[in-house]
């Protein structure tokens, strides 16, 4: 039975067991009125002087302990239904605990399934920027020592002349668990604009390799937009992205326009302190049209 079904049942056998205890309140008031009543006839009886006196005051005794039987018979029917209520109750509740147990392990190996999967895609970047190092070692070691470089296949490049290199206004660094809700309305905001942006599920080709077209847009980006998320911070690849703008504001350059994506300041603090104290447009008080103006002025500018 769903965790629903059983929070409804326990609502109910709450309610229905509040309703036999006024029930029996009512019927024990009852009792103790007739009761009340029939010690009076009784005393009444062995007080009269005469027949028909006493003989009417018995009858109404009589009647009064039929009433008195059939209330106790009430009292005992409603006892009963209160007791099979809270073994019922006390059934619904143990039910309930154990599905939520269930529930939150459930929810646990889940989180622990998206934390591997996590960890095996920044595994898999790293090992792609290691490779792209290694290429690049041999490549300088190629060039100093004027032999011929022949690059691995997958980071092989072929010389793009100046006049072919696309420039753009912003690059859009992110975590990919913040790409539906906010980064791609994002891009497409930006774009809308008439903003060259740099975004990977746009921009990136089939084949293209990660670590050189991320090299590429951070060369040949006026901006960097970084989205600061829990996330983010998390990840190993939007840092390195970010480390490669820091670089660059390190020249006097203004590059970094941070937007705060469902992180509070200490959190922001916690991680870097330096992008804490940059103003920063923050998503949950601007719509993702208005960010996407303000970037677009201060691009402009």
């Amino acid at each position: 039975m769903s965790i629903s079904s059983l929070q409804s049942n326990i609502q109910r056998a709450h309610s229905d067991i509040a309703s036999l205890s006024s029930k029996l309140s009512d019927l024990t008031r009852k009792l103790a009125d007739k009761s009340g009543r029939l010690a009076d006839a009784q005393s009444a009886a062995s007080r009269a002087t005469s027949a028909s006196t006493q003989q009417s005051k018995l009858r109404e005794a009589a009647s009064l302990l039929r009433d008195i039987a059939d209330i106790e018979k009430d009292r005992a029917n409603v006892e009963k239904q209160t007791g099979d209520k809270k073994r019922d109750l006390h059934r619904y509740e143990q039910d309930l605990a154990k599905e939520q147990e269930r529930e939150t392990k459930k929810q646990i190996d889940e989180e622990k399934r998206r934390m591997r999967e996590r960890e095996e895609s920044d595994k898999r970047r790293m090992r792609e920027m290691e490779e792209y190092q290694r290429s690049l070692d041999q490549e300088l070691s190629a060039r100093r020592s004027h032999q011929p470089f022949v690059g691995t296949a997958a980071f092989s490049v072929t010389p793009t002349p100046e006049t072919e290199v696309k420039k753009y206004d912003l690059f859009i660094s992110h975590a990919s668990e913040d790409k539906d809700d906010f980064v791609r309305p994002l891009a497409a905001a930006l774009s809308g604009l008439g903003l060259e942006v740099w975004y990977d599920e746009t921009t990136l080709k089939l084949g293209d390799s990660l670590r050189q077209s991320i090299d590429k847009g951070l060369t040949n980006s006026r901006f960097g937009v970084v989205v600061l998320s829990t996330d983010f911070f998390a990840k190993n690849w939007p840092q390195y992205e970010l480390n490669g703008m820091v670089a660059r504001e390190m020249n006097g350059v203004k590059v970094i326009l941070p937007i705060w994506h469902k992180v509070t300041k200490d959190e922001v603090l916690s991680n870097s302190p330096t992008l804490a104290d940059k103003v920063a447009l923050n998503s949950s008080m601007y719509s993702i049209a208005e960010i996407a103006e303000k970037i677009a002025e201060v691009v402009r500018a």
